[in-house]
């Protein structure tokens, strides 16, 4: 049975509870599953124990959002079963305020154009405070603005060149943030090294200390995967693999079900292996 090492919940920018993803990874029949929100590990309290009462193996894991600065995109840092949450904490809540300053002002936008207020926003928000922009395209579809979630109309607000709304986020360093992460005693992976072609961070990822690579996930390209491949053999890295699943408030792009991509049990045993070893 295989592992899908990189999953969405509510806490963050996942339509679904934590309780929902994980009843549906049981019926899927996978032997683990791996909640990783951006940026917050607030699913960890309700996940693990529900996976042991449902008889599923719940990994705990984050996924940090930064940037790139030399190069300009975003590079995303999967980090699991974290030891010293202290480490991380400062990191974590340095980008979620960096995201709600930004995503406040561009609500602050929309409402002068459509009367959506920060209350019909903030109810689709879940206990972790997360708050991103598909949170204001939720509300905007309630109001009967939109019939979808990415549609046109997120587009002419949102859309990072010419969106009437969009304000960028402020974006923590890679590599800074890698410093915060190398002192967490979790278990460091590189996720989706062809999403905003941030595989041309990977090297610099290495030498940094990543301790793995994503490799099976629905936007790696094989050309990377063959990439990936090599500076895994020649680096002794990990290799895992996740479906990066959102439910419903996934792009298009996105749309995947659940287990669509997975780790095997060999890399599952490596990643269990290391995890250990990092104690």
């Amino acid at each position: 049975m295989a592992a899908d090492m990189h999953c969405h919940t509510n806490r963050s920018d996942g339509s679904d509870s934590p309780e929902y993803v994980i009843r549906l990874a049981r019926q899927l029949g996978l032997s683990a599953l791996a909640i990783t929100d951006h940026d917050t590990y607030a699913a960890d309290c309700d996940a693990e124990g529900l996976g042991k009462k449902l008889g599923i193996r719940v990994i705990n894991g984050v996924e940090c959002s930064t940037f790139d600065h030399v190069r300009g995109h975003k590079v995303h840092i999967l980090c699991y079963n974290i030891k010293h949450r202290d480490a991380v904490d400062e990191l974590l809540a340095t980008i979620t305020r960096n995201r709600t300053e930004a995503t406040l002002r561009m609500l602050e936008k929309v409402s002068r154009l459509y009367p959506i207020t920060e209350e019909m926003v903030m109810e689709n928000v879940s206990d972790s405070g997360f708050i991103g922009k598909q949170h204001i395209s939720l509300a905007l579809m309630k109001a009967g603005y939109s019939s979808e979630m990415y549609g046109d109309l997120y587009r002419t607000l949102f859309n990072r060149r010419t969106g009437s709304c969009h304000v960028p986020v402020r974006q923590v360093d890679s590599l800074e943030a890698m410093k915060y992460l190398r002192e967490s005693g979790g278990v460091i992976v590189m996720a989706h090294p062809s999403v905003y072609n941030s595989i041309t961070t990977m090297s610099d990822l290495i030498h940094a200390g990543i301790h793995g690579i994503e490799i099976h996930h629905p936007r790696n390209t094989q050309e990377h995967k063959a990439i990936i491949r090599q500076a895994a053999a020649d680096n002794g890295l990990l290799l895992t693999g996740g479906t990066d699943f959102h439910g419903y408030f996934a792009e298009e792009i996105q749309r995947h079900p659940l287990g669509s991509f997975t780790a095997s049990d060999e890399m599952l045993a490596r990643f269990d292996e290391l995890s250990e070893r990092l104690r």
